[in-house]
């Protein structure tokens, strides 16, 4: 029987499912967040293992060189090629996967055709041709179960769902309520954008897609350590940039897999990536874009900056007058004239999204 799984062990539950969607056309993927099960596995049958993909931190800093090494102190495991993975590219850790060991050293965010292109050479060198699935077209794993189907969108819509309460579940400092208004809130300004603009080519299910995805505007953040999370935006340093990470995984995620070609994939995958884009340019990613900020983010960055007025004006009679004269003052540098004669056109089904309480 040919080689054929992928094991990926990580901690964090956002990496796996992205290792899970890039490599499942691939191998048959299994995936472990603590090392001790994930041993277990590999030594209850050894011979069906293609390649480990192997988190540095497992709960502590370093613990995956154990892992390394416990594998490669095993006769029926000393062979598998093991890569290592994280998100601290230090160049003592790059010396010591090398001195341990280790096949490659990959540091996140990794592109996904690249991570692809590193994991197959790495098999291929190492086991002989015809012994792994690679070498067997036919043998190729199906699709798991609860994967979406490209032809159904409810199903997509209800896969996407249940990450989102993964996300939640993850990270309870961060109140759901926010995400929920942000997604109405967004919605409200989409179909806003139709009134004042009924050549912006949005329809009304297209405005229904954006208010949903801008839920997921922060998912990325399952990959991001608690203690960078809790500094938030105002950090300095190398804080910053491990935070604003958050984009690049939450865009992967959207972006791979056979559900990435569905509309709310797309509009996630462009929300996750640009919702911290101004209209000025400034902003995250850092670096200039190809073409026009796509609408679905403008939305967001709308969205987001107007839930921040609403809260700083919390308790105000006039909160909403207020919040929308605060918001006129972003034209120009985070928003564009047409989002906020959107945001204005907005207006009732804003009053309507109002909380009572802050939104943290």
């Amino acid at each position: 029987m040919a080689r054929d799984t992928l094991l990926v062990i990580d901690e964090s539950p956002l990496d796996l499912t992205v290792m899970r969607a890039i490599f499942k056309q691939l191998f048959h993927v299994e995936c472990f967040e603590e090392a001790r099960p994930a041993l277990a596995r590999i030594h209850r049958d050894p011979k069906s293992v293609c390649v480990v993909l192997l988190d540095i931190c497992l709960g502590r800093r370093g613990a995956g060189f154990q892992v390394l090494q416990q594998l490669q102190a095993n006769q029926e495991t000393a062979e598998l090629p093991v890569i290592l993975v994280t998100s601290d590219a230090k160049e003592e850790n790059v010396l010591t996967a090398v001195a341990k060991g280790a096949t490659d050293f990959l540091v996140k965010p990794v592109d996904p055709l690249t991570l692809q292109e590193r994991v197959c050479a790495a098999v291929r060198r190492t086991w002989p041709s015809g012994t792994t699935i690679l070498d067997d077209a036919d043998g190729r794993p199906e699709a798991d179960s609860d994967t979406p189907d490209p032809a159904g969108l409810p199903l997509t819509e209800d896969y996407w769902d249940r990450l989102l309460e993964l996300f939640f579940q993850a990270r309870p400092g961060l109140a759901s309520d926010k995400y929920h208004v942000l997604s109405r809130i967004t919605e409200a300004f989409a179909n806003g954008l139709r009134k004042t603009d009924p050549g912006c080519g949005l329809t009304e299910e297209d405005a229904r897609l954006i208010g949903r995805a801008a839920a997921y505007c922060d998912v990325g953040l399952l990959g991001i350590p608690d203690s960078v999370i809790e500094q938030g935006q105002d950090q300095g340093g190398a804080g910053l940039g491990i935070y604003f990470r958050h984009i690049t995984l939450g865009h992967a995620l959207f972006t791979t897999g056979p559900s990435s070609g569905q509309p709310l994939a797309r509009y996630a995958a462009e929300i996750t990536y640009l919702h911290h884009k101004n209209y000025d340019g400034t902003g995250y990613p850092t670096e200039a874009l190809p073409g026009p900020l796509p609408l679905s983010a403008q939305l967001v960055r709308t969205a987001t900056r107007c839930m921040g007025y609403m809260n700083y004006f919390h308790g105000y009679p006039d909160r909403l007058d207020r919040t929308l004269r605060a918001l006129a003052s972003d034209v120009g540098r985070f928003i564009s004239s047409d989002m906020y004669q959107a945001a204005q056109a907005a207006r009732d089904e804003l009053a309507a999204c109002l909380p009572e309480q802050r939104l943290l």
